[in-house]
């Protein structure tokens, strides 16, 4: 449990002045607290037994100081604790964030969204109610049950003896009950990813379910995750709840010996009442904050499984590293016998080819022939297994990401929009510029029905919802285009359009990329006879390279793709 907590450190620091006030406020609260039962005695003694009538109104005074001081103690260390804690959480959520999005991607895409959700808001509110309300209640009763501890001793050290001695027996099934507890909570957080990317997978397949009327079959499937994640939380409050009963056997059992000793010793004349029941009343406040401390240390097992969850993920290494060369634009882009493999299986094999500013290149093939694999590498969202890579002659690797990734321009398949404007959309991330953002909706034929939705200021639906296929492309389009980079990538980006729609993007796309990079992987001639080079992929290997005239007079697989209607 402390190596867990100990990755927590490096969080919690710089809150010098906090933590001043909260061991001030526990302080208090822990004085407070012992005060209330030494003031018994006196109560007792002073006004029951001895009929003292001016302490009669003298103590009450001294008892609203008491619980005044208490809570203003308690007061400060809640605040302060949880001031802590707040920042502590936003910074853990923030770093765990800005971790997930550096992850390689296809290390996010081998992750189910559900999980990092559940991990990112579950299991962070885990750690949120540890540091900011268990780590304080477990600081402030442990400085109780001290303050408390040296109170009865020096009021009875042998009564003290017989009242604490079975205190230790308590510890043996309480560190068993906190072991289950831990494995209890380890596998409820995991169910609860379980249902979290069942919702995921619920909201992002709506209209596959609706289209197949799977309404009451996801129903099903829902409730019986929620069927194992309620098993699961059972079990955990069955151990949970055995800790009170538990330490209130074992309170008895104190409260009991200090009764039959501690009233031997009234009867002999040993202790007076007063001292007795400020003694007895010690002992009651003991145990109350003992058994708190039981059930805070089951309670933080939950909190334990979630910091090694959130630290599994805070801890991944990136195979992706980026390099320390900056860039300012990208002149030409060279593959030297570059291969790929996923594990076993080869991907790519000995690609060869140039392509310089100001020249297009087609990627064109069957499915799976390796095509996007080159637009990854490209991007650096996959590393080659072999061969070299050159951008502007600098290896590939050497390049700063960041940089590398700013010069590109990229409109994939599966078209990306956020719940936010149509300006913000295509500007993306960077200063909306209103008279950039229209010049690069005309330029993807996207500005006469954007004026009809009511301009640039009007809001795109989650997953543009509200456009059709044809018109989230050229919003996406239009994205690629307002960022200027040196490389353009459209892998199929046109393949929800009409062929009209396609030739006017064609055509005003001329002026805009005739100092640029542009690869396109697509299947219509329309598209692919403009390439100033054509590379023709079959299982992982350029097996044609050169202009669609020439291809189409000297290539087989180029005329037999040709023949058979696959552009």
């Amino acid at each position: 449990m402390l190596n867990n907590f100990k990755r927590l450190l490096p969080y919690l620091k710089g809150y010098k002045q906090y933590y001043i006030f909260v061991t001030i406020g526990i302080i208090l609260t822990a004085i407070g607290t012992v005060a209330t039962a030494h003031i018994i005695q006196p109560i007792l003694d002073d006004i029951f037994i001895a009929k003292n009538h001016e302490a009669l109104y003298i103590f009450p005074i001294f008892i609203f100081i008491i619980y005044f001081v208490k809570g203003i103690g308690r007061y400060i260390t809640g605040y302060f604790t949880n001031a802590i804690g707040e920042s502590v959480i936003m910074n853990l959520r923030n770093e765990m964030l800005n971790k997930i999005l550096h992850f390689d991607l296809a290390h996010i895409n081998s992750i189910r969204n559900g999980e990092l959700m559940s991990r990112i808001s579950g299991d962070i509110a885990r750690v949120k109610f540890v540091v900011s309300d268990m780590l304080p209640e477990l600081s402030r009763e442990s400085v109780t049950v001290i303050g408390l501890i040296i109170y009865v001793f020096y009021q009875n050290p042998v009564l003290s003896f017989y009242a604490l001695v079975i205190l230790p027996i308590t510890f043996y099934p309480l560190s068993i009950l906190s072991k289950k507890m831990k494995d209890s909570s380890k596998i409820s957080q995991e169910r609860s990813a379980d249902l979290m990317s069942r919702l995921s997978e619920i909201f992002n397949n709506i209209e596959i379910i609706k289209a197949n009327s799977k309404e009451t079959f996801e129903l099903s499937q829902f409730k019986q995750d929620s069927l194992s994640l309620l098993d699961i939380s059972l079990q955990s409050a069955k151990i949970y709840q055995f800790v009170s009963p538990m330490m209130e056997m074992y309170s008895s059992l104190s409260i009991a010996l200090v009764i039959i000793f501690g009233g031997q010793a009234v009867i002999d004349g040993d202790m007076t009442v007063g001292n007795f029941f400020a003694f007895l009343t010690a002992i009651g406040l003991l145990f109350d904050p003992i058994k708190k401390i039981s059930a805070i240390f089951n309670k933080m097992q939950d909190g334990i499984s979630a910091i090694e969850r959130i630290f599994q993920i805070i801890n991944i290494q990136p195979e992706i590293i980026s390099g320390d060369i900056k860039i300012d634009s990208i002149n030409n882009i060279k593959f030297k016998n570059v291969c790929f493999s996923y594990g076993e299986i080869t991907v790519l094999s000995n690609i060869n080819f140039d392509i310089y500013r100001g020249e297009t290149i087609a990627l064109i093939g069957e499915s799976g022939g390796g095509k996007s694999s080159i637009l990854n590498l490209i991007i650096r969202f996959l590393d080659r297994t072999n061969g070299d890579l050159f951008i502007n002659n600098i290896d590939i690797s050497q390049i700063a990401l960041p940089s590398l990734r700013e010069q590109i321009s990229f409109v994939s398949q599966r078209v990306y929009l956020f719940n936010d404007t149509v300006a913000k959309n295509v500007a993306y991330g960077d200063e909306v510029n209103p008279e950039r953002v229209i010049e690069a909706l005309k330029i993807a034929d996207a500005f006469l029905f954007v004026e009809d939705m009511g301009g640039i200021n009007s809001m795109i639906l989650q997953f543009g919802n509200n456009l059709s296929g044809g018109q989230r492309q050229r919003i996406s389009i239009a994205r690629a285009l307002y960022k200027k980079s040196s490389i353009l990538i459209l892998d199929e980006a046109t393949s929800a359009l009409d062929n009209n729609s396609e030739q006017r993007i064609l055509e005003n796309l001329k002026q805009y990329i005739k100092d640029k990079i542009v690869i396109t992987v697509a299947h219509r001639l329309s598209t692919i006879s403009r390439a100033d080079k054509i590379a023709v992929f079959s299982k992982g290997k350029i097996v044609a390279f050169g202009k669609h005239e020439e291809l189409i007079k000297y290539s087989n697989e180029y005329q037999n793709l040709y023949n058979s209607g696959l552009f």
